[in-house]
């Protein structure tokens, strides 16, 4: 890439992160609109993580159908709430940045093998060791204690029945391909955050001209950069000025959005807003079957 009068020259996009529900990769293979370059497809992990999800709430209904329960109260059951738990674990490890193929699958199976344990059938080889493991029965071990019982131990725990009908799931989830897209831990919130500030000045539901949606994108792409005092810099190249009470009703914006993103930073801020998804996740679920199944499917394409 060079730059001639100030303009990228030669400048390609080589890499295209997006999810499995999206065409636009298929579409660009087949338009090869840079010739032989390739261009390399990296997974968002946020919607690789529900995969898992929507593969083990399948098999709940899947099973269900051929006269075998997964789900229910019983202890070791596959819950929706521990369906979005399992979910929860296999998206840290998917985010996790990895060094390779083989270390992130790990990871994911070290999750698995730790919520299929038993007292009968202890499976914690993968988890972390020492004092400060946060597998309880390998950290009872390096104290060089007798390790509790599973029992209510894991919020996470699915019985061996439980287990052997996930496993699929997992082995499928882990495949070399899908793995190796994974290891940048890359994700989609950036472009998710500045459609959702242009939406708030140009909504996407209604019509609008081409002229108003240059203009929203232009004041959101100058917010989204530089705050809301970038509008002074846009009004001056439009021969207009903005008086010093609009500046400090910017520079006075800016203050809170930035306090209220170091608000939501916060352990405790990031334990709530885990908590109401995973709250919203089972709601979601049991509307669904109510209605007769879902309308969306992750990792459809």
């Amino acid at each position: 890439m060079c730059r001639k009068n100030g303009v990228c020259v030669g400048l390609r996009y080589t890499t295209l992160v997006a999810d499995g529900d999206c065409k636009t990769f298929n579409e660009l293979q087949e338009l090869r609109p840079y010739g032989d370059t390739s261009i390399c497809k990296e997974e968002c992990t946020n919607h690789v993580s529900k995969r898992l999800g929507t593969g083990l709430r399948n098999l709940v209904a899947a099973e269900s159908k051929r006269g075998t329960t997964l789900g229910g109260r019983k202890q070791g059951s596959l819950t929706q709430a521990k369906i979005a738990l399992l979910q929860s674990h296999y998206k840290k490890a998917v985010a996790s940045k990895s060094a390779t193929v083989g270390e992130l699958s790990k990871k994911i199976w070290t999750t698995f093998y730790h919520a299929s344990s038993t007292d009968c059938n202890p499976q914690h080889h993968l988890c972390p060791t020492g004092t400060r493991s946060w597998c309880f029965y390998n950290r009872a071990l390096a104290f060089g204690k007798d390790p509790p019982s599973h029992k209510n131990r894991s919020s996470s725990s699915i019985s061996p029945h439980v287990a052997e009908k996930v496993r699929g799931v997992y082995e499928r989830l882990t495949a070399p391909e899908l793995l190796q897209r994974c290891l940048k831990g890359l994700t989609q919130n950036a472009n998710e955050a500045i459609h959702s500030t242009i939406w708030s000045r140009c909504p996407k539901h209604l019509f609008a001209g081409r002229r108003r949606v240059e203009i929203a994108t232009t004041i959101a792409v100058g917010n989204f950069n530089s705050g809301s005092t970038s509008l002074r810099e846009l009004t001056e190249e439009c021969g207009c000025g903005v008086g010093k009470i609009s500046i400090a009703h910017g520079l006075k914006r800016d203050f809170a959005r930035i306090k209220r993103a170091e608000k939501a930073e916060t352990v405790e801020a990031k334990r709530r807003r885990v908590d109401m998804a995973r709250a919203v996740t089972v709601a979601q679920q049991e509307f669904l079957a109510a209605e007769g199944g879902p309308s969306y499917i992750s990792g459809g394409f």
